[in-house]
């Protein structure tokens, strides 16, 4: 399957050179799969019925390089490095992939990364207030721990207490305690159910009504934020930190005014059972409530947006649309893994290695004739685009980006202990400066739940004319990647293989071999060193990085 560049404003010449780029997707070798759990065989058993039902082939298995890839990309957020690459290649071992697997979940990168998704979902993007600060932390610690997912949601939504001994509460006070946003999110976040609508008026097309709506929102009335001495912290990098504290309690209000039905709305579930326990309990009853194992919503919605995730296409969609207008695709399998999910203790860790060590994730993205059109069975790999987040920190990777940055810093003074220190953060800092920078291009006004990297204009032309790129391909740059390239080998065919693994994270075909040292002898360039930095500029804004396939 070829993968077109999607910039649109690239030099003709290039693409014309390098027209031939694809997907390196052909069969996977007749290696023994990896030992998988019983819950990855159900999965794989139930989606190769459904296929042979519809008469679907699905596709062959994924080359060792493209699942590599893959798999960083999901649970690391960013493209493996040449090294990982080559590693992974090297290693002739059967059970490979699932040794990966497990060393991806355990690892720092792979918890620094599910940190940002979950707390980017709980409040969004906002990484400029304390509030931003105090739930990364306590996510984090979560999940480093595998706290099981019931507990986590509950922490969140019954949290009290002050926010130094309790991170939670920065959930709640990021929505300045309000009843109406805290029920709009929290319902769609942990119940999956876009209540929100029934806000104003009677859902159009669901069960819920307004006064379903307020019953749930009287459960958040009374929060009370007490403000105390701040917290004397530190980041990641070793800055001192004051954040703001407060302390969160429940008063005894035992209603919300409803303007719309003008009336008062006592606590009541969403089956219409009203809440007669103490009032400063109401919101540990009502996660009590929403995370107990009756209810299908709170697991089916987690394991949805889970495997939307790593499949590219919920079962669910939108990821936060349960209801009748949106039917599941595959309601039998999502059922099954969300009552396994239950059985296993709402254990995060375990539901991602049941969804990343079956065939149906590890399907290559090339299609058959009889799967080409599928987009609700899983025959095949979906490509989708890199999120924001995901393209940023795989541009850091594949321009060498923390290399480059330390050689100039190192370049303008010497090294002491105290000296290092300050490099660390003042990169550290630049990556933040980016990184914002970046986001804004991609911001489109909407909510956090847009996150693809889509290709528009302004993105293109940071592509092509951003300092991150220009630094890293000029060859006369001083700890530019193409620099350190040159430098390192003297062989054509090595240093297109290591901009090839550093780019795109695969060893280049025969073929582009051959179109590449033909480029080399035919090229104008009376200095050969610019082919090399056209290659690596082309690989850079080609589809093949950009996507996630």
């Amino acid at each position: 399957m070829k993968l077109l560049f999607w910039n649109p404003i690239c030099y003709p010449c290039l693409l014309l050179v390098f027209a031939f780029l694809t997907l390196n997707c052909t069969k996977i070798s007749s290696t023994p799969p990896p030992q998988v759990s019983s819950s990855t065989k159900h999965l794989d058993r139930h989606i190769n019925a459904v296929l042979k039902k519809e008469g679907i082939q699905p596709s062959e298995l994924s080359k060792d390089a493209e699942f590599l890839r893959r798999v960083h990309l999901d649970m690391t957020g960013k493209i493996p490095t040449p090294e990982e690459v080559l590693d992974f290649l090297r290693d002739g071992s059967p059970s490979k992939r699932q040794k990966k697997i497990e060393h991806l979940l355990q690892s720092e990168a792979s918890i620094n990364y599910w940190t940002r998704l979950w707390v980017n979902w709980l409040i969004g993007r906002s990484d400029d207030d304390d509030f931003y600060f105090g739930l990364t932390y306590w996510v984090r610690d979560a999940l480093k721990k595998n706290m099981p997912y019931h507990q986590f949601a509950q922490a969140l939504i019954a949290a009290d207490g002050e926010l130094r001994h309790n991170g939670a509460g920065n959930y709640i006070q990021r929505y300045d305690n309000s009843p109406i946003i805290l029920t709009s999110h929290t319902s769609r976040l942990f119940l999956g159910l876009p209540m929100q609508c029934a806000e104003c008026h009677d859902h159009k097309t669901e069960v819920w009504s307004q006064e379903d709506f307020y019953g749930i929102a009287a459960f958040f009335t009374g929060i009370e934020s007490e403000r105390k001495e701040d917290i004397q912290t530190v980041d990641m990098m070793g800055n001192e930190l004051s954040m703001e504290n407060f302390l969160i309690t429940d008063t005894a209000e035992n209603a919300i005014w409803a303007e719309r039905l003008k009336k008062q709305v006592r606590p009541h579930f969403l089956d219409g059972t009203a809440y007669k326990g103490p009032l400063r309990k109401k919101r540990e009853a009502l996660a009590q409530w929403m995370t107990d194992r009756s209810n299908s919503y709170f697991s089916q919605a987690i394991v949805n947006r889970i495997w939307k995730h790593f499949m590219g296409r919920a079962f669910v969609e939108p990821v936060d649309g349960f209801g009748e207008e949106n039917p599941p695709t595959n309601p039998e399998l999502l059922k099954w893994l969300a009552n396994d999910f239950v059985i296993h203790e709402y254990n995060l860790q375990r539901l991602m290695r049941t969804i990343l060590n079956s065939e149906t994730y590890q399907r290559t993205s090339e299609t058959n004739q009889s799967n080409k059109d599928d987009e609700l069975y899983y025959s095949h790999a979906y490509v989708k685009p890199l999120s924001a987040e995901q393209f940023f920190y795989s541009m850091l990777q594949a321009t060498d980006f923390e290399r480059l940055q330390q050689v100039k810093m190192e370049g303008s003074k010497k090294q002491g202990g105290e000296d290092r220190r300050n490099l660390l953060q003042t990169l550290e800092e630049r990556k933040r400066e980016h990184l914002r920078k970046f986001l804004f291009l991609l911001d489109n006004g909407e909510m956090e739940e847009i996150e693809a990297f889509n290709g528009t204009v302004p993105q293109a032309l940071m592509m092509i004319n951003g300092s991150m790129v220009n630094d890293s391909v000029n060859h006369e740059e001083r700890g530019s990647f193409i620099k350190y390239v040159l430098g390192k080998w003297r062989d054509p065919i090595e240093r297109m293989e290591y901009i090839y693994l550093n780019v795109l994270s695969r060893l280049p075909t025969a073929k582009e071999k051959t179109y590449f040292r033909r480029y080399l002898e035919r090229s104008l360039y009376s200095n050969k060193k610019l082919a090399y930095e056209d290659l690596y500029w082309v690989l850079l804004n080609s589809a093949e990085f950009s996507l996630n396939h």
